[in-house]
Protein backbone atom coordinates (compact mmCIF):
# COMPACT_ATOMS: atom_id res chain seq x y z
CA UNK A 1 0.00 0.00 0.00
CA UNK A 2 1.60 3.18 -1.12
CA UNK A 3 2.06 6.03 1.36
CA UNK A 4 -0.78 9.00 1.13
CA UNK A 5 0.66 12.54 0.65
CA UNK A 6 -0.93 15.27 2.15
CA UNK A 7 -0.84 19.29 1.77
CA UNK A 8 -1.29 20.44 5.31
CA UNK A 9 -2.93 23.94 5.07
CA UNK A 10 -2.84 25.77 8.52
CA UNK A 11 0.31 25.19 10.63
CA UNK A 12 -0.73 27.71 13.71
CA UNK A 13 -2.32 26.50 17.24
CA UNK A 14 -3.99 22.56 15.91
CA UNK A 15 -1.89 22.36 12.30
CA UNK A 16 1.12 21.17 14.13
CA UNK A 17 -0.82 18.45 16.38
CA UNK A 18 -2.25 17.08 12.94
CA UNK A 19 1.46 17.12 11.54
CA UNK A 20 2.85 15.64 14.11
CA UNK A 21 0.16 12.41 14.25
CA UNK A 22 0.59 12.88 10.16
CA UNK A 23 4.17 11.75 10.65
CA UNK A 24 4.08 9.52 12.90
CA UNK A 25 1.63 7.20 11.05
CA UNK A 26 3.66 5.20 8.14
CA UNK A 27 0.27 4.97 6.05
CA UNK A 28 1.06 8.80 5.21
CA UNK A 29 4.00 11.26 4.09
CA UNK A 30 3.42 15.06 4.12
CA UNK A 31 3.99 16.44 0.55
CA UNK A 32 4.05 20.11 1.64
CA UNK A 33 2.80 22.85 4.52
CA UNK A 34 0.98 26.13 4.06
CA UNK A 35 0.68 28.91 6.08
CA UNK A 36 0.75 32.75 5.93
CA UNK A 37 3.29 33.55 8.72
CA UNK A 38 6.66 33.07 8.04
CA UNK A 39 7.84 32.21 11.40
CA UNK A 40 5.18 28.75 11.04
CA UNK A 41 6.73 28.56 7.94
CA UNK A 42 10.25 27.96 9.26
CA UNK A 43 9.21 25.55 12.37
CA UNK A 44 7.15 23.56 10.19
CA UNK A 45 10.12 23.31 7.80
CA UNK A 46 12.72 22.57 10.37
CA UNK A 47 10.54 20.11 11.94
CA UNK A 48 9.15 17.66 8.90
CA UNK A 49 11.85 19.09 5.92
CA UNK A 50 9.10 19.99 3.41
CA UNK A 51 8.69 22.42 0.96
CA UNK A 52 6.64 25.10 2.55
CA UNK A 53 4.23 27.77 0.78
CA UNK A 54 2.80 31.05 2.15
CA UNK A 55 -0.80 30.56 -0.16
CA UNK A 56 -2.47 27.42 -1.32
CA UNK A 57 -2.65 29.52 -4.83
CA UNK A 58 1.17 29.05 -4.79
CA UNK A 59 1.75 25.47 -4.86
CA UNK A 60 2.95 23.89 -7.99
CA UNK A 61 0.16 22.68 -10.04
CA UNK A 62 2.36 19.48 -11.06
CA UNK A 63 2.00 18.52 -7.17
CA UNK A 64 -0.43 15.41 -6.27
CA UNK A 65 -2.07 15.17 -3.21
CA UNK A 66 -3.90 12.64 -1.65
CA UNK A 67 -5.53 14.28 1.16
CA UNK A 68 -5.65 17.93 1.81
CA UNK A 69 -6.59 19.07 5.71
CA UNK A 70 -7.41 22.48 6.02
CA UNK A 71 -6.72 23.20 9.75
CA UNK A 72 -7.20 27.68 9.68
CA UNK A 73 -9.78 30.00 10.52
CA UNK A 74 -13.27 28.85 10.10
CA UNK A 75 -13.78 31.97 7.55
CA UNK A 76 -11.01 30.88 5.30
CA UNK A 77 -12.91 27.00 5.05
CA UNK A 78 -15.33 27.76 2.69
CA UNK A 79 -12.56 29.39 0.02
CA UNK A 80 -10.14 26.86 1.06
CA UNK A 81 -12.23 23.76 0.61
CA UNK A 82 -13.48 25.09 -3.02
CA UNK A 83 -10.18 25.05 -4.25
CA UNK A 84 -8.42 22.62 -2.55
CA UNK A 85 -11.41 20.37 -4.46
CA UNK A 86 -9.79 21.50 -7.77
CA UNK A 87 -7.08 18.87 -7.16
CA UNK A 88 -7.59 16.56 -4.09
CA UNK A 89 -10.70 14.44 -3.73
CA UNK A 90 -10.30 13.69 -0.16
CA UNK A 91 -10.42 16.70 2.45
CA UNK A 92 -10.06 17.09 6.36
CA UNK A 93 -11.49 20.23 7.53
CA UNK A 94 -11.31 20.83 11.40
CA UNK A 95 -14.55 21.50 13.14
CA UNK A 96 -16.63 23.55 13.00
CA UNK A 97 -16.29 23.37 9.31
CA UNK A 98 -16.93 27.11 7.99
CA UNK A 99 -18.74 29.89 9.96
CA UNK A 100 -21.87 28.99 9.66
CA UNK A 101 -24.91 25.82 8.43
CA UNK A 102 -24.73 27.52 5.29
CA UNK A 103 -21.26 27.32 4.57
CA UNK A 104 -21.03 23.47 5.78
CA UNK A 105 -23.82 22.62 3.20
CA UNK A 106 -22.40 24.61 0.63
CA UNK A 107 -19.07 22.45 1.08
CA UNK A 108 -21.49 19.32 1.45
CA UNK A 109 -23.15 19.94 -2.55
CA UNK A 110 -19.75 20.62 -3.70
CA UNK A 111 -18.14 17.47 -2.41
CA UNK A 112 -21.30 15.44 -3.76
CA UNK A 113 -20.69 17.10 -6.89
CA UNK A 114 -17.36 17.24 -7.76
CA UNK A 115 -17.04 13.82 -5.80
CA UNK A 116 -14.64 14.20 -3.39
CA UNK A 117 -14.85 13.01 0.45
CA UNK A 118 -15.23 15.99 2.88
CA UNK A 119 -13.92 14.84 6.15
CA UNK A 120 -14.99 17.30 9.61
CA UNK A 121 -12.82 17.23 12.27
CA UNK A 122 -14.96 15.60 15.31
CA UNK A 123 -12.09 14.59 17.44
CA UNK A 124 -14.67 12.65 19.91
CA UNK A 125 -15.92 10.80 17.76
CA UNK A 126 -12.71 9.09 17.78
CA UNK A 127 -12.11 9.19 21.91
CA UNK A 128 -11.49 6.04 23.87
CA UNK A 129 -13.44 7.25 26.93
CA UNK A 130 -16.75 8.18 24.40
CA UNK A 131 -16.41 4.88 22.46
CA UNK A 132 -16.06 2.92 25.65
CA UNK A 133 -19.38 4.01 26.69
CA UNK A 134 -20.99 3.31 23.62
CA UNK A 135 -19.76 -0.32 23.29
CA UNK A 136 -19.03 -1.50 26.41
CA UNK A 137 -22.28 -3.64 27.39
CA UNK A 138 -22.77 -2.12 31.43
CA UNK A 139 -22.09 1.68 30.09
CA UNK A 140 -24.52 0.96 27.25
CA UNK A 141 -27.36 -0.28 29.57
CA UNK A 142 -26.72 3.50 31.57
CA UNK A 143 -27.06 5.19 28.59
CA UNK A 144 -30.64 3.66 27.79
CA UNK A 145 -31.99 4.34 30.39
CA UNK A 146 -29.87 8.04 30.40
CA UNK A 147 -32.05 11.02 32.16
CA UNK A 148 -29.68 13.77 32.09
CA UNK A 149 -26.39 14.74 30.42
CA UNK A 150 -24.30 17.56 32.60
CA UNK A 151 -21.15 19.08 30.80
CA UNK A 152 -18.49 21.64 32.39
CA UNK A 153 -15.78 22.43 29.59
CA UNK A 154 -13.87 25.70 30.38
CA UNK A 155 -10.10 27.13 30.52
CA UNK A 156 -8.68 30.30 30.33
CA UNK A 157 -8.12 29.61 26.08
CA UNK A 158 -7.85 31.24 23.26
CA UNK A 159 -10.64 33.89 22.22
CA UNK A 160 -10.87 33.27 18.53
CA UNK A 161 -11.63 35.93 16.16
CA UNK A 162 -14.05 34.73 14.04
CA UNK A 163 -16.04 32.36 16.09
CA UNK A 164 -17.88 32.13 19.26
CA UNK A 165 -17.71 29.78 21.98
CA UNK A 166 -20.36 27.69 20.94
CA UNK A 167 -19.01 27.26 18.07
CA UNK A 168 -15.06 26.37 19.71
CA UNK A 169 -16.37 24.47 22.73
CA UNK A 170 -19.83 23.82 22.92
CA UNK A 171 -19.67 21.76 18.92
CA UNK A 172 -18.11 18.84 21.62
CA UNK A 173 -20.70 18.40 23.46
CA UNK A 174 -23.38 18.98 20.66
CA UNK A 175 -21.64 16.52 18.74
CA UNK A 176 -21.35 13.93 21.71
CA UNK A 177 -25.04 14.22 22.34
CA UNK A 178 -25.75 13.67 18.59
CA UNK A 179 -24.06 10.62 19.21
CA UNK A 180 -25.60 9.43 21.90
CA UNK A 181 -29.14 10.28 21.35
CA UNK A 182 -29.08 9.68 17.28
CA UNK A 183 -30.85 12.55 16.62
CA UNK A 184 -31.31 16.97 16.90
CA UNK A 185 -32.65 18.34 20.09
CA UNK A 186 -36.32 19.51 19.82
CA UNK A 187 -35.64 23.13 21.10
CA UNK A 188 -32.58 24.84 22.96
CA UNK A 189 -31.64 27.70 25.20
CA UNK A 190 -28.73 29.63 26.04
CA UNK A 191 -27.84 32.46 28.41
CA UNK A 192 -24.48 34.46 27.91
CA UNK A 193 -23.05 34.33 31.06
CA UNK A 194 -19.61 36.38 30.39
CA UNK A 195 -19.05 40.38 31.32
CA UNK A 196 -21.15 42.32 28.81
CA UNK A 197 -17.87 44.35 28.42
CA UNK A 198 -16.41 41.65 26.45
CA UNK A 199 -16.67 42.07 22.83
CA UNK A 200 -17.85 38.87 22.18
CA UNK A 201 -19.46 35.62 23.80
CA UNK A 202 -17.03 34.01 25.89
CA UNK A 203 -18.97 32.09 28.24
CA UNK A 204 -22.41 30.40 28.18
CA UNK A 205 -25.07 28.37 30.12
CA UNK A 206 -26.82 26.26 27.61
CA UNK A 207 -29.76 23.56 27.79
CA UNK A 208 -30.64 21.13 24.97
CA UNK A 209 -33.96 19.66 25.23
CA UNK A 210 -35.16 16.68 22.56
CA UNK A 211 -38.74 15.56 21.99
CA UNK A 212 -38.99 12.68 24.46
CA UNK A 213 -38.41 15.48 27.16
CA UNK A 214 -34.67 14.38 27.96
CA UNK A 215 -32.54 17.28 28.95
CA UNK A 216 -28.49 18.55 28.88
CA UNK A 217 -27.00 21.07 30.60
CA UNK A 218 -23.86 22.64 29.42
CA UNK A 219 -21.61 25.27 30.27
CA UNK A 220 -18.81 26.75 28.02
CA UNK A 221 -16.49 29.13 29.08
CA UNK A 222 -13.00 30.58 27.71
CA UNK A 223 -12.99 33.10 30.66
CA UNK A 224 -12.28 29.91 33.50
CA UNK A 225 -9.12 30.01 34.85
CA UNK A 226 -9.20 26.11 35.45
CA UNK A 227 -9.25 23.55 33.01
CA UNK A 228 -12.55 21.97 33.43
CA UNK A 229 -13.16 18.65 30.86
CA UNK A 230 -16.09 16.98 32.44
CA UNK A 231 -19.21 15.42 31.61
CA UNK A 232 -21.94 13.25 33.57
CA UNK A 233 -24.16 11.03 32.43
CA UNK A 234 -27.18 10.28 35.04
CA UNK A 235 -29.63 7.29 34.94
CA UNK A 236 -31.92 5.81 37.20
CA UNK A 237 -29.37 4.49 39.72
CA UNK A 238 -26.31 4.41 37.65
CA UNK A 239 -24.01 7.53 36.48
CA UNK A 240 -20.98 7.71 33.99
CA UNK A 241 -18.46 10.44 34.97
CA UNK A 242 -15.95 11.18 32.18
CA UNK A 243 -13.42 13.46 33.44
CA UNK A 244 -10.59 14.18 31.16
CA UNK A 245 -8.04 15.70 33.28
CA UNK A 246 -8.19 13.42 35.70
CA UNK A 247 -5.43 10.70 34.24
CA UNK A 248 -5.68 8.07 37.22
CA UNK A 249 -9.46 7.68 36.84
CA UNK A 250 -10.45 9.44 33.76
CA UNK A 251 -13.96 7.76 33.46
CA UNK A 252 -15.84 6.57 36.50
CA UNK A 253 -19.31 4.54 36.84
CA UNK A 254 -20.95 5.22 39.99
CA UNK A 255 -24.06 3.60 41.18
CA UNK A 256 -26.66 5.21 43.61
CA UNK A 257 -29.86 4.29 45.25
CA UNK A 258 -32.72 6.73 46.63
CA UNK A 259 -32.98 5.93 50.79
CA UNK A 260 -37.29 5.41 50.10
CA UNK A 261 -36.94 2.17 47.67
CA UNK A 262 -40.17 2.92 46.52
CA UNK A 263 -39.90 6.74 46.49
CA UNK A 264 -40.80 6.11 42.25
CA UNK A 265 -43.90 4.44 43.43
CA UNK A 266 -45.14 7.62 45.66
CA UNK A 267 -47.46 10.53 43.88
CA UNK A 268 -46.08 13.78 43.48
CA UNK A 269 -47.53 15.43 46.35
CA UNK A 270 -45.76 12.87 48.79
CA UNK A 271 -42.39 13.81 46.99
CA UNK A 272 -42.77 17.42 47.61
CA UNK A 273 -43.36 16.70 51.31
CA UNK A 274 -40.34 14.23 52.06
CA UNK A 275 -36.75 14.73 51.96
CA UNK A 276 -35.22 12.47 49.79
CA UNK A 277 -31.37 11.10 50.21
CA UNK A 278 -29.36 9.22 47.98
CA UNK A 279 -27.09 5.78 49.08
CA UNK A 280 -23.87 5.68 47.12
CA UNK A 281 -22.65 2.33 46.48
CA UNK A 282 -19.65 1.06 44.26
CA UNK A 283 -17.69 3.12 42.11
CA UNK A 284 -16.15 0.84 39.45
CA UNK A 285 -13.29 2.55 37.37
CA UNK A 286 -13.18 0.54 34.38
CA UNK A 287 -9.72 0.11 32.70
CA UNK A 288 -9.54 1.59 29.12
CA UNK A 289 -6.66 1.55 26.72
CA UNK A 290 -5.79 4.88 26.32
CA UNK A 291 -4.70 6.67 22.81
CA UNK A 292 -4.96 9.90 21.27
CA UNK A 293 -8.05 10.50 19.55
CA UNK A 294 -6.49 11.99 16.54
CA UNK A 295 -4.13 9.57 15.95
CA UNK A 296 -7.21 6.72 15.72
CA UNK A 297 -9.11 9.91 13.19
CA UNK A 298 -5.62 10.40 10.90
CA UNK A 299 -5.20 6.52 10.79
CA UNK A 300 -9.16 5.89 10.28
CA UNK A 301 -8.81 8.21 7.34
CA UNK A 302 -6.27 6.55 5.79
CA UNK A 303 -8.18 3.13 5.86
CA UNK A 304 -11.01 4.94 4.29
CA UNK A 305 -9.46 6.70 1.13
CA UNK A 306 -7.41 2.69 0.59
CA UNK A 307 -11.09 1.79 0.89
CA UNK A 308 -9.88 -0.82 4.01
CA UNK A 309 -12.99 -1.88 6.03
CA UNK A 310 -13.07 0.26 9.09
CA UNK A 311 -14.86 0.11 12.93
CA UNK A 312 -15.57 3.47 13.10
CA UNK A 313 -17.10 5.68 9.80
CA UNK A 314 -15.27 9.11 9.60
CA UNK A 315 -18.31 12.11 10.38
CA UNK A 316 -18.66 14.48 7.16
CA UNK A 317 -19.66 18.01 6.36
CA UNK A 318 -23.67 16.90 6.61
CA UNK A 319 -22.74 16.32 10.16
CA UNK A 320 -21.26 19.56 10.40
CA UNK A 321 -24.17 20.96 9.01
CA UNK A 322 -26.48 19.15 11.97
CA UNK A 323 -24.25 20.94 14.42
CA UNK A 324 -24.02 24.27 13.02
CA UNK A 325 -28.44 24.19 13.34
CA UNK A 326 -27.67 23.75 16.65
CA UNK A 327 -25.46 26.26 17.31
CA UNK A 328 -27.87 28.95 15.52
CA UNK A 329 -30.76 28.13 17.53
CA UNK A 330 -28.18 28.79 20.39
CA UNK A 331 -27.09 32.48 19.14
CA UNK A 332 -30.89 32.51 18.80
CA UNK A 333 -31.19 32.24 21.64
CA UNK A 334 -29.06 34.02 23.09
CA UNK A 335 -30.35 37.47 21.27
CA UNK A 336 -34.09 37.18 23.00
CA UNK A 337 -32.25 36.44 26.11
CA UNK A 338 -32.32 32.93 26.76
CA UNK A 339 -35.93 32.13 24.68
CA UNK A 340 -36.75 28.76 23.76
CA UNK A 341 -35.61 28.26 20.25
CA UNK A 342 -36.67 25.28 18.09
CA UNK A 343 -33.92 23.85 16.14
CA UNK A 344 -34.24 23.23 12.27
CA UNK A 345 -33.49 20.26 11.00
Amino acid sequence: MKKLKVVLIGYGYWGPNIARNISLNPKYEIGAIVDQDPKSRNMASVSYGVETYDSIYALPKTLHFDLAIICTRPSSHLELAKHVMNFCHNILITKPCGTSSTDAEEIAALALSKGVKVFCDFTYHFSPLVNHIITNKDTREILLNMREYSSYRTSLGIVQADVDVLADLAVHDIYILLLLRGSLPLWVSCLRTNSIDDSGLHSAFLTLTWEDGFVSGIHVSWNSPKKVRQISLIGKHDAIVIEEMNRQTPLQIIHFEASASKYELISNEEKTARNVSYTMGEIEAPKIQMYEALAKEIDMIADTINQVPTTIEIPSALEAVSVWKVVEALRRSIESEGGKQFVHG
